[in-house]
């Protein structure tokens, strides 16, 4: 039998960056931080909080990382959200699975923008599907919201933030 010959380019699947949103919770009920981008990637739109993961880093620590970053702030609670976006990024012709990070700020932590941001809010994981961009976002929101905010998350799923603790 012939070899086929009819060989086809693959799109290739990475995952070599991370989402990560951040909650605190206001009469029972979660308000997400989103930001709003001032680069020329997606220039104008609202966010979570992502970046690529460094040389040496393991997701979480970029998550951790990139919420010191963006926004100054350093969770109190930190979990795995046990979700993955996955979307196709036309610029490098892949397919991208991100992780999924939650982390947990009191109700009066002050934000810090770095340069990526020009304004953040903070909105109700049904204000989310008016702001976000993509449907992937405000999905990851209301997961969060019915596991981490309307019950209790399983303990497996917590990541200490602090690197005694990792």
């Amino acid at each position: 039998m012939a070899e086929p010959t009819d060989i086809r380019e693959e799109i290739p699947i990475r995952s070599f960056a991370i989402s990560a949103y951040l909650a605190r919770i206001e009469g029972g009920r979660g308000r997400y931080l989103v930001l709003k981008r001032v680069s020329t990637y997606l220039k104008g739109t609202w966010q979570q909080i992502s970046g690529r993961i460094e040389q040496g880093e393991a997701g979480w620590q970029a998550a951790l990382r990139e919420i010191r970053e963006e926004t100054g702030l350093v969770p109190s609670r930190f979990y795995s959200a046990n979700e993955t976006e996955v979307f196709y990024e036309p610029r490098q012709n892949c397919i991208n699975v991100v992780p999924v990070f939650v982390g947990f700020v009191e109700a009066d932590a002050r934000v810090v923008l770095s340069a990526e941001h020009d304004e953040f809010r903070w909105v109700t994981a049904e204000e989310a599907r008016e702001v976000l961009p993509f449907e992937v976002q405000a999905v990851a929101i209301q997961k969060i919201e019915a596991t981490f905010v309307r019950a209790s998350p399983p303990e497996f799923l917590c990541i200490p933030t602090t690197s005694s603790d990792a």
